[in-house]
């Protein structure tokens, strides 16, 4: 028996024990329904601060028409239904009266209610560059920079496939012994975009589609800056409540597109496709359900792709999650149904999500539980893991998984741990907004405002994403379309394997090289 089948066994036998013996609980069609008298204590507030949401998700195909007729009758309470999923998200700034709605609901449609629970919260992880620039020292930096100019060859381009690019004057002011930023954007910073590309090859095949779209659901985007603001082909949406701008103040979502198309400074793995903002972060927290109604706008937008380089855990066997769990489930289904490619990221805690049981030992949840990541590492997602410049996974990501697949996402350096020393090199650069203040580490190393230096799993995805969305293009313009199984039967096909020979649990299926899975359409 495998590990799936001994959690779904397990999660039975839970759910059948919870609802005989816990106290206070009400048992309705398999659910179980906190009383009303604790519901404070059982709610967190949501990411925004003023409201109290639970999640309700009907059965399969049954979502009831009149629950939104029911619910007029709650004038603090706001309902937000997303059909194509089943799910109902009840929020209001009284706990207890968002309680008293949902056992309403409950009762009105016992039959067709498959769970209830809460609204996880997903958080992204905060830049540390500041801690970063902290350990360097000018003479540091300056023998990063030696270090660039050691490595010898630059990248041999034919300048005729990129834009042009008028750089006269940037860094103008600046000494000679501070980063010429015309020379090393692309050029010298952007080994990650040129392992991909196969030595920028990929672009003598498809640089990519503005009808091929690319939804990054994230903390939006920052549409003035140079480099991306031809890519971008709309305003999008924002599902943070009280936030209608798609406009980026944290930086991820900006960092995240220019990884999918950058064409100016810096160069994306496709720089021809388009992208929509699809917001939901302000802070760096987000609502599970923000997500789950993100991806099925983007599926109903018509769009190609769908990147999340998001990510939260959730208890296999815990009633209160399975509601979410469940819902980000049928979300990626109707995506996949659709014809829409989703791609997420593995997670930056380096643990193994490969097995439920380690996993929930490894958060310390308590014993006998079992966690999975969500969304990467779920059915009919793309998960992509971290490596680094030598081909090591990072010391960040998530792993343990053999139907994944591996991009670039950088790391510190291979004296980062032990001697405290930094080599820039082995990071990312990447776009960032241009009105967000600039990191101490970018001036210092004198970088234009605009990029910033990033590692994560949040950038290994996009690069997936952006491949995706090339074998669309190419495809496309070869008269037929791919399904997200034949796009992602062609990455893993074509990918460069690392460690153990063949699919393994640190690498998946390897290292995505788009050029080689565009070779495959042009035999």
């Amino acid at each position: 028996m495998n590990w799936q089948s001994k959690v779904n066994n397990l999660k039975v036998c839970v759910l059948s024990l919870s609802m005989a013996l816990s106290a206070g609980l009400v048992g309705i069609s398999g659910v179980a329904v906190t009383g009303v008298a604790d519901a404070s204590a059982a709610m967190e507030l949501s990411v925004t601060g003023d409201s109290y949401s639970r999640l309700i998700l009907f059965k399969e195909g049954m979502f009831p028409e009149q629950a939104a007729t029911l619910l007029e009758g709650w004038k603090d309470i706001q309902a937000t239904i997303v059909p194509e999923t089943g799910l109902l998200r009840l929020s209001g700034s009284s706990p207890t009266l968002v309680r008293e709605a949902e056992l309403a609901v409950l009762q009105a449609f016992t039959d067709v209610v498959e769970y209830t629970g809460s609204d996880p919260k997903l958080e992204l992880k905060l830049d540390d560059s500041e801690v970063i620039a902290a350990a360097l020292t000018p003479q540091a930096v300056q023998q990063n920079l030696a270090d660039i100019q050691d490595m010898g060859e630059s990248p041999k381009l034919d300048k005729s496939i990129f834009k042009t690019m008028d750089f006269e004057g940037l860094n103008a002011n600046r000494g000679e012994e501070t980063v010429r930023a015309e020379e090393l954007l692309y050029e010298k910073w952007g080994w990650d975009i040129k392992e991909v590309t196969d030595d920028w090859k990929s672009y003598d095949i498809q640089r990519g589609s503005r009808d091929v779209v690319i939804a990054v659901v994230d903390s939006g985007i920052d549409a003035s800056h140079p480099d991306l603001k031809d890519s971008l082909i709309g305003t999008g949406k924002s599902f943070v409540p009280g936030i209608e701008s798609t406009d980026d103040n944290l930086g991820h979502g900006t960092m995240i597109a220019g990884t999918i198309s950058a064409d100016g400074k810096l160069l994306g793995v496709g720089p021809g496709l388009g992208l929509v903002p699809y917001k939901v972060f302000d802070t760096g927290k987000a609502d599970s359900s923000w997500v789950v109604e993100a991806i099925v706008e983007a599926v109903n937008d018509n769009v190609d792709v769908i990147n999340l380089s998001l990510g939260t855990y959730k208890s296999l066997l815990k009633p209160d999650d399975q509601a979410a769990l469940l819902a980000y489930e049928r979300a990626l289904a109707y995506a996949q149904l659709k014809g829409v490619t989703v791609v997420a990221s593995s997670g930056t805690d380096g643990l193994n999500i490969g097995d439920p049981s380690s996993l929930a030992q490894a958060l310390k949840w308590d014993a006998f539980e079992a966690a999975v990541h969500a969304p990467g590492g779920l059915a009919g997602v793309i998960t992509v893991s971290a490596y680094n410049r030598q081909h090591e996974k990072s010391f960040y990501s998530n792993y343990g998984l053999r139907d994944m697949i591996a991009s670039p996402g950088g790391d510190y350096g291979s004296t980062w741990f032990t001697k405290g020393e930094l080599n820039l090199t082995s990071m990312c650069l990447t776009t960032y907004p241009t009105h967000l203040p600039q990191s101490e580490l970018s001036k210092l190393v004198g970088l234009p405002v605009g990029y910033e230096f990033m590692i994560g799993t949040s950038l290994s995805a996009p690069k997936v994403a952006a491949s995706a969305g090339l074998l669309i293009a190419e495809a496309k313009e070869q008269g037929y379309r791919l399904s997200p199984s034949a796009v992602k039967d062609i990455l893993f096909e074509t990918a460069t394997d690392y460690g153990e020979p063949g699919a393994d649990e640190v690498f998946g299926v390897g290292g995505v090289n788009v050029y080689a899975a565009l070779m495959r359409l042009n035999p």
